[in-house]
């Protein structure tokens, strides 16, 4: 069995949806699909019951869960202690990245770096929030982050490079009659049920308390999607991923949002960090 496969099933598992699952893995739903039906065939039974709104576990499935949680816990442990010494050696990039930056950007970087090191095998994102990129940073996970500016980043250890700015608008149902607006304030959304991507402190940005929050940026779509109510994202991060039935319009006023890519200062650069600092830097 192919250990990736498994490592899919066990997300599609938790996520129950393959367009949030495929999202996560920075891989296509018809490839998710494909994997998982290859894992299937090899198992002889089938792992999930398919509808068109819901993925659900077999009994099969659930029996088949744990012992793949088992195999992917005996591979993390044999790379992260056995393999360190190899892996440390090797050209490699991990980067931690807020929710909001657009994939598509990040698949872009991936592909410029592994084009000028072919040698490096993958460079890795990690989406993870603002306060667990700090943190991580200066441990030594992430050999950088892309993630808001804001006053948490003005600290003498972390040094940054400007990447790219972006606007925030509302998603709506196309059902909503506000949708097919050019432009909507906070004013005319109160009172509309509101769906909040999570964040370190779980508080909403508006006066209101949301009637969902939701762990990932898939996730709060598809709630949009089911008619569960509005949300707040920025535009280049959900521009390619918008589902059919929902509409994005332009919050006014709109503060320009600006990411940067940060590093911490007194840790040694390699050339191929300093390469792709140069690249984030310049990205229009």
């Amino acid at each position: 069995m192919e250990i990736e496969y498994l490592r899919q099933f066990a997300l599609l598992a938790k996520e129950c949806h393959f367009q949030t699952a495929a999202d996560l893995l920075y891989i296509s739903q018809s490839t998710l699909s494909k994997h998982i039906a290859a894992l299937e065939k090899e198992l002889g039974e089938p792992l999930f019951y398919r509808t068109t709104r819901q993925v659900s576990l077999t009994p099969f499935g659930e029996k088949m869960l744990p012992y793949a949680e088992k195999i992917i816990g005996i591979v993390n442990a044999c790379e992260s202690e056995l393999l360190s010494k190899n892996k440390q050696e090797a050209p490699g990039l991990h980067v931690g990245v807020s929710p909001f930056v657009s994939i598509s950007r990040l698949m872009a970087a991936k592909m410029y770096c592994e084009g000028l090191y072919p040698e490096l095998g993958n460079m890795v994102f990690t989406e993870t929030a603002s306060l667990q990129l700090r943190e991580d940073l200066r441990k030594g996970r992430f050999q950088m982050v892309i993630d808001g500016s804001g006053p948490e980043w003005e600290q003498e250890d972390f040094a940054s490079v400007p990447y790219i700015t972006d606007h925030l608008c509302a998603l709506l149902h196309e059902d909503q009659p506000l949708a097919f607006r050019e432009s909507i304030s906070l004013h005319e959304l109160e009172g509309l049920p509101y769906v909040h991507l999570y964040n370190e402190g779980q508080t909403s940005p508006l006066l209101c308390e949301p009637v969902l929050v939701c762990d990932t940026v898939p996730q709060t779509l598809g709630r949009v999607s089911e008619g569960m109510g509005y949300t707040i994202l920025p535009f280049g991060r959900i521009k390619r991923h918008l589902p059919a039935n929902v509409r994005a319009v332009r919050l006014i006023p709109s503060p320009e949002l600006r990411f940067h890519v940060y590093y911490l200062r007194q840790v040694p650069r390699s050339d191929m960090m300093k390469e792709m600092l140069t690249y984030f830097a310049k990205s229009p």
